[in-house]
């Protein structure tokens, strides 16, 4: 079966199964997830209390500001890298990774359902790994305005692991499962199979303009397939044990009392910032990786 695989295929595995390429994409992805972080967290915020107090976005954003001032949009900020470390250095580092395994190891070849598989692989994986730091940064994102929930980020990994165990530490993780998943075919699915319809295509080369046109179809498609998971995992993960009798059950209370648009609550802001996210992070990544790749070429 492999010997009848195309050659570029074939080319494409063996490079990425190299340790200079997996080293590379790992680095890549964590760092420019980390970038990507600090820099549009301020909107995270604002989606997150948007989510869970209510309002508007202006609204929100006033109160964030009247209250925490500035550091009220940088809540959770520490946290958050932890999130992306774990979270982006898994799902978007090992992406071509484990798409080379599916072509070498199944009757996948390229395309959206090789893809597909690759994403919701990757994904599944930086959950299972990483759910306590989303738990964390959602925790303090969440807390009153004027209020600190935690004395600090590892005061809170420790509270929650002591108070409520590892349950308390990987809950909401079906939910967190679900949307990352969605996430990274919004995201990274979306992105790959932009970029390489274009490339195949010869409508645009492999540079800055193409990047950016692909991070923006990323975002769109991501905040599309995501808000209705993001609504209920942040609602779920917030709440007190015992108020939801799982992640169904929380989508069915909210829709019973908000109806199908409370599910696109905070949609504005989520567009914002995952567009704006989409674009810092695969830019850098695309930068990071040429010279992260040059750096580790000398040793």
């Amino acid at each position: 079966m492999a010997a009848s695989k195309p050659v570029q295929i074939q080319a494409i595995q063996t490079n990425a199964f190299s340790k200079h390429e997996i080293f590379t994409k790992l680095i890549s992805a964590g760092t420019a997830a980390c970038v990507a972080e600090a820099i549009t967290l301020p909107m995270d915020c604002a989606k997150i209390k948007l989510q869970v107090e209510g309002g508007t976005l202006f609204s929100t954003v006033r109160t964030i500001a009247m209250n925490d001032g500035a550091k009220g949009f940088f809540r959770g900020l520490i946290p958050g890298l932890h999130r992306q470390l774990g979270f982006c250095t898994i799902r978007l580092g090992l992406y071509d990774t484990t798409k080379a395994f599916y072509i070498e190891n199944t009757s996948l070849n390229e395309g959206l359902p090789l893809r597909f598989a690759a994403g919701i692989s990757t994904a599944v994986a930086a959950v299972c790994c990483a759910q306590p730091t989303e738990v964390v940064k959602i925790r303090m994102q969440a807390a009153k305005a004027g209020t600190a929930r935690y004395a600090g980020t590892m005061a809170a990994y420790y509270n929650i692991a002591v108070t409520e165990g590892a349950r308390g530490l990987w809950s909401g993780l079906g939910p967190s499962i679900v949307r990352l998943s969605i996430c990274n075919i919004g995201e990274v699915v979306t992105y790959d199979s932009v970029k390489q319809a274009m490339l195949k295509r010869h409508l645009m080369r492999d540079a800055f303009p193409l990047h950016v046109f692909a991070a923006v179809c990323a975002g769109f498609v991501t905040t599309t397939l995501t808000s209705p998971v993001d609504v209920v995992k942040t609602t779920y993960v917030n709440s007190a044990p015992g108020t939801y009798s799982g992640a169904v059950g929380c989508a069915r209370d909210l829709a019973r009392t908000g109806g199908f648009k409370v599910f696109y609550k905070g949609c504005v802001p989520s567009f914002l910032r995952i567009t704006g996210w989409n674009l810092i992070m695969f830019i850098s990544y695309e930068q990071l990786r040429k010279i992260v790749s040059k750096q580790l070429s000398a040793y």
